[in-house]
């Protein structure tokens, strides 16, 4: 079987809440050009599954449902009942969630089919601790606003910077931010520019920037609790 794109835990927070029973989750994929609801337990008739890594270069690495099996249900409630409720994280909560965060950060890269395997599991380890060591910024989707993910959700930017300098930054540089969506109503930001974690609500060009940025980096779908990406 090939690998997945992201782990079932973690896809189902981007459910439509009001939608009864499966199919609930809408997914955009490029070839298609449409919206459409789909089931997150594999194949849904004879459409291919949304989830499976098709790309031959990809499709030999970790599938994250069997790397974190033990972790699903402990990342499933950080991300949908303790993060939502304001719930400061423990150090060992904290380094589970950027584990995760690490592996979409490296593994589900635009580029990660050119990085060898060891290459890719010191990345995996460096970036955990970078992001232990960030602030995090908490972003509450406000009144009718939601975030989508997609199949590369982790983004590295450094909006301080010149477009022409970055290929020589990394996220040791204080300006660096990290983005990434974790539920529906849930996105992340990891900066230098504070310490800790602070919870926030996501004024509506908040929103719209993390989308943009969630758009910009998919590699295989989007996926949204609606059938639209705010703006």
């Amino acid at each position: 079987m090939a690998p997945r794109w992201l782990p079932r835990f973690y896809l189902e927070g981007f459910r439509d809440p009001d939608a009864a029973g499966d199919p609930a989750l809408w997914v955009y994929r490029a070839p298609t050009g449409q919206w459409r609801e789909t089931r997150l337990d594999g194949r849904d008739g004879a459409d291919r599954d949304f989830n499976a890594v098709s790309d031959p270069a990809l499709a030999g690495g970790p599938d994250p449902e069997e790397r974190f099996a033990a972790d699903a249900s402990a990342l499933s409630a950080l991300l949908r009942e303790a993060l939502p409720a304001g719930r400061e994280l423990g150090a060992a909560d904290r380094a589970l969630l950027a584990r995760f965060l690490a592996f979409l950060g490296v593994r589900r890269a635009p580029r990660a089919a050119r990085v060898a395997e060891a290459e890719a599991s010191a990345g995996e380890e460096a970036l955990a601790r970078v992001l232990e060591e960030m602030g995090w910024v908490l972003w509450r989707a406000g009144a009718g606003g939601w975030f989508v993910t997609s199949s590369s959700p982790f983004l590295v930017s450094f909006p301080q910077q010149a477009a022409d300098f970055v290929g020589t930054l990394d996220l040791q540089t204080p300006s660096s931010e990290v983005t990434v969506p974790l539920t529906r109503e849930l996105a992340l930001l990891g900066t230098w520019r504070r310490r800790g974690t602070l919870w926030r609500t996501a004024p509506e060009e908040a929103l719209l920037e993390l989308n943009f940025r969630t758009c910009t980096r998919a590699l295989a779908f989007l996926a949204s609790p609606r059938p639209a990406v705010p703006g």
